[in-house]
């Protein structure tokens, strides 16, 4: 028996990196699993690999700050597997349009990153709460960043001031569901994380990449690169606790992660009202 059996999953932003690391967990600790992305191509192939017969992750094309796309996102999810557990809102990135300051920020630019994070976290949540409802309950995580006081040097973020702005909402908006959403047990969680290097071909690897080797040295400079697999850790661990426990809590990363026995510290400087840090135990 798995952490998740009989549970039901869906992993927005899941074709590639961060989401398809948090996919790939939840599947191996017995969730069912909706694979969600824009790269309609892409997921249905991640889809495929974790499950090559299609019974426990499917793979669905979504644009997830459409609001019409979140609602048949879960419609989906409950004809395929009965019901909505877990939301997992990986979906956002700051694209590949530099605009590094803020002169050089077009409207278009921050509409579109506004609109790739926050109001996608915002338009996914609003069609999942109803189907947890139906179940009794749930949990939502939210994706900020580590670097929510703002970067400093060169970044894998192309624009990095409205991407900072989105995840800054996306902290707000979870502190204020996780109180909403109390009476419906739905536990409402935040993940920072830090400099995640991901797999050949991502897209924050494809930056990383295109930086010469001096701006690469000073990116890392003090940092150690994780591996998107501790995001996925990070997720389960969330997920698999009593939604009581961790809702309103932002999660740090702090040391690898490669089991479930983890222990939770609190921050008094957090930004919500908890702050958990996440380390091997």
């Amino acid at each position: 028996m798995g952490v998740f059996d009989r549970r039901v999953a869906i992993v927005t932003g899941s074709a590639q990196g961060l989401g398809m690391a948090v996919a790939t967990r939840m599947h191996a600790e017995g969730a069912r699993v909706m694979m969600c992305d824009l790269q309609a191509d892409k997921v249905a192939a991640a889809a495929v690999r974790l499950d090559p017969a299609g019974a426990n992750v499917k793979s669905f094309a979504l644009d997830a700050s459409a609001s019409g796309a979140a609602t048949a996102m879960v419609a989906a999810a409950e004809s395929a597997f009965g019901g909505v557990d877990i939301l997992v809102n990986v979906a956002g990135g700051s694209g590949v349009q530099r605009a590094v300051h803020i002169d050089e920020m077009t409207d278009d630019i921050w509409d579109r990153i506004i609109a790739n994070n926050l109001r996608s976290t915002f338009v996914c949540s609003r069609a999942a709460v109803p189907a947890m409802r139906k179940r009794g309950g749930g949990t939502i995580v939210n994706f900020a960043t580590g670097s929510i006081r703002g970067f400093r040097g060169r970044t894998t973020s192309a624009a990095p001031l409205a991407y900072v702005a989105a995840k800054a909402g996306i902290i707000g908006f979870t502190n204020q569901l996780a109180a909403d959403c109390q009476d419906d047990k739905i536990g409402v969680a935040v993940i920072q994380p830090g400099f995640i290097l991901t797999e050949p071909g991502a897209r924050i690897r494809e930056l990383f990449d295109q930086m010469s080797k001096a701006e690469q040295d000073a990116m890392l400079r003090g940092r150690t690169p994780r591996p998107p697999e501790d995001i996925g850790w990070a997720v389960s661990y969330i997920a698999s606790r009593p939604w009581n426990e961790v809702t309103a809590t932002a999660i740090r990363l702090d040391g690898p992660i490669k089991s479930l026995a983890l222990q939770m510290a609190r921050d008094p400087e957090g930004q919500l009202a908890s702050t958990a840090v996440l380390s091997a135990v």
